[in-house]
């Protein structure tokens, strides 16, 4: 027959307890862990979103003032926002995100026209000069980031709307200097 340990030597040993001791300190320091990979990944991507912003203002002060044919315009309207030209510029914004747009790191893209930082976009057919600022463009991007790092993203991210998904949204502004057309096209 088997004895069992008495109470009072249970009470007194102290086998497995750097074990329960790991699992305790374990948890927090690996969500921890999780967690700044998730910020890594998050600043990575804002990285990439604003070379798409510097990317979109330099290809909006080239398209606004270019030739309406490549933009299969019937009328010479230089300096304007045509859809046709911010097809143009969204296309730039595009390649430029393109690496985080692949690998779904990137859900949606929005490119707007302020025409001060932090302002709303401006409305299509806006001319360029003189509402934009004196001789200068300025392109927004935001673009929504999935976080794809279990537990971190709880912590670090919304819900997208009622799917399981969890996003931030970055956001950057470029400003480039824009000459565009004095004189019209034939």
């Amino acid at each position: 027959m088997r004895s069992f340990p008495a109470a009072a030597d249970l009470r007194d040993d102290t086998r497995g307890a750097v074990y329960v001791e790991f699992l305790i300190a374990f948890m927090p320091v690996f969500v921890f862990f999780l967690c700044l990979l998730q910020l890594a990944l998050l600043f990575s991507a804002k990285l990439v979103v604003e070379h798409a912003a510097v990317t979109g203002s330099r290809s909006a002060a080239v398209v606004f003032g270019d030739e309406p044919g490549p933009y299969h315009e019937a009328t010479a309207q230089p300096n304007t926002m045509s859809d046709e030209r911010q097809k143009t510029v969204r296309g730039a914004v595009l390649v430029a995100l393109a690496p985080l747009i692949l690998d779904d790191t990137v859900v949606a893209v929005g490119v707007l026209y302020p025409d001060t930082p932090g302002a709303k976009g401006q409305p299509k057919g806006t001319r360029v000069t003189g509402v934009m600022g004196s001789g200068m463009v300025r392109v927004r991007v935001e673009a929504t980031v999935v976080c794809k790092i279990a537990l971190a993203n709880r912590i670090a991210c919304e819900q997208f709307g009622n799917s399981q998904l969890r996003v931030r949204t970055a956001r950057a502004e470029s400003v480039y200097p824009y000459q565009g057309a004095n004189y019209a096209y034939e």
